[in-house]
C-alpha cells in the first residue's frame, strides 16, 4: 500500500536562521574571542587541510579541561546553555499558525512537521525552548569521557545535510533510525512509498552551507527553498544576491522575521498553503484562496 504522502515538511537550519549563531554565543559566554576563533584559528586549520566542521569541533575540544576556558563542559551544560537562547520575531508563533492553516484542509487531511538540520551543536538546539516543536533535530554531537565532552561523535557538514533530507523523505525521522542504522538512508524505497515527497518540503537556511539542500529541493526536485540574511550586516545583501538569488538556488531571500505580516513569514504561510492545495487537488489556487 502506497504512503498517503499528505505531510508538509518545513525544514530549518538553526544558527542565523532561527536565532543568532549559538556557537558564537557559547564562545562569548566563556571568554573566547569569536573573531579569533572563526576568522583566524579555523581559517588556519582549513588552509592546512581540515574540514571546516571538524576544525571548529576540534577547537572547542581544545578548550575543554582543567584550567581551560570551557572547563569540564558536558552535554548537559550545552543543553542548559541552549535554554537561554532567544529566537527571531515570529518564532514559535509560526509553528502554531502553520498547524492551524494545515488543519483547515480536509480533502487530503494533511499535517505539517518541523525539522532542524544544522552544522551547529545538537545539544544546544535540544536544550532550547523550541525543541519540542520538531519531529527531528540533527546537528554535531560530542561523546563524553571522565565527566566532560572529549570526542566528536557526529558531524553535519554542508554536504551531509542532504542525507537528512533523504531521511525525512523516506520516513527515517527518528535520530535512532539513521544513527543506529546509518546505511538505511541508502536503501531503495519506491517513490510511492516515501513518506514525504520532496515537493512537499520547504527548506529555510542562511548561507552557503545550505546550498546542497537548496539545490536538491529546487533544482533536482520540486520543493521550495527560502534564504535568510541580515540586511544590516556588511556585504550581506550583495553576497545573498550573488551566491543564492542570481543562481536561482532559493525562491527568495528575506530577513529572518516570521510574523504573519513579515515578508518571510507571509511567504512561508503561502508556500505551505500552496502545497496543501495541491494535495487537495486544487493546483494553482494558493494565491486566490
Amino acid at each position: 500500500m502506497a504512503a498517503p504522502q499528505n505531510i508538509v515538511a518545513v525544514i530549518f537550519d538553526f544558527d542565523d536562521t532561527l536565532t543568532d549563531d549559538s556557537t558564537t554565543k557559547l564562545l562569548e559566554a566563556h571568554g573566547i574571542s569569536p573573531g579569533d576563533f572563526w576568522q583566524t584559528r579555523i581559517v588556519d586549520l582549513v588552509r592546512s587541510g581540515w574540514d571546516p566542521t571538524l576544525a571548529y569541533l576540534k577547537l572547542i575540544l581544545d578548550e575543554v579541561g582543567q584550567s581551560k576556558r570551557f572547563g569540564s563542559l558536558t552535554n548537559q551544560a550545552l543543553r542548559s546553555f541552549g535554554a537561554g537562547l532567544t529566537f527571531y520575531q515570529g518564532i514559535p508563533e509560526l509553528f502554531d499558525d502553520l498547524r492551524a492553516l494545515v488543519s483547515a484542509h480536509h480533502a487530503s487531511r494533511p499535517a505539517v512537521e518541523f525539522y532542524i538540520i544544522s552544522g551547529g551543536l545538537e545539544e544546544i538546539i535540544r536544550g532550547s525552548n523550541i525543541a519540542s516543536w520538531f519531529s527531528g533535530i540533527w546537528g554535531c554531537r560530542f561523546a563524553e569521557a571522565d565527566g566532560a565532552i572529549r570526542h566528536v561523535m557526529n558531524t553535519v557538514s554542508f554536504t551531509e545535510k542532504t542525507k537528512y533530507i533523504y531521511a525525512i523523505n523516506k520516513g527515517l525521522i527518528e535520530s535512532k533510525d539513521i544513527r543506529d542504522h546509518p546505511y538505511s538512508v541508502n536503501e531503495h524505497v519506491d517513490d510511492s512509498d516515501r513518506r514525504i515527497p520532496f515537493e512537499n518540503m520547504i527548506y529555510i537556511g542562511d548561507g552557503l552551507t545550505d546550498v546542497p539542500c537548496f539545490s536538491l529541493l529546487t533544482k533536482t526536485h520540486k520543493g521550495k527553498a527560502f534564504g535568510v540574511f541580515d540586511p544590516l550586516k556588511e556585504g550581506s545583501p550583495k553576497k545573498a544576491w550573488e551566491k543564492l538569488v542570481a543562481p536561482r538556488r532559493v525562491t527568495t531571500m528575506n530577513s529572518p522575521r516570521y510574523g504573519k505580516t513579515d515578508d518571510l513569514g507571509a511567504l512561508l504561510r503561502i508556500a505551505v498553503k500552496e502545497i496543501c492545495l495541491k494535495m487537495d487537488g486544487r493546483t494553482g489556487a494558493a494565491l486566490v484562496d
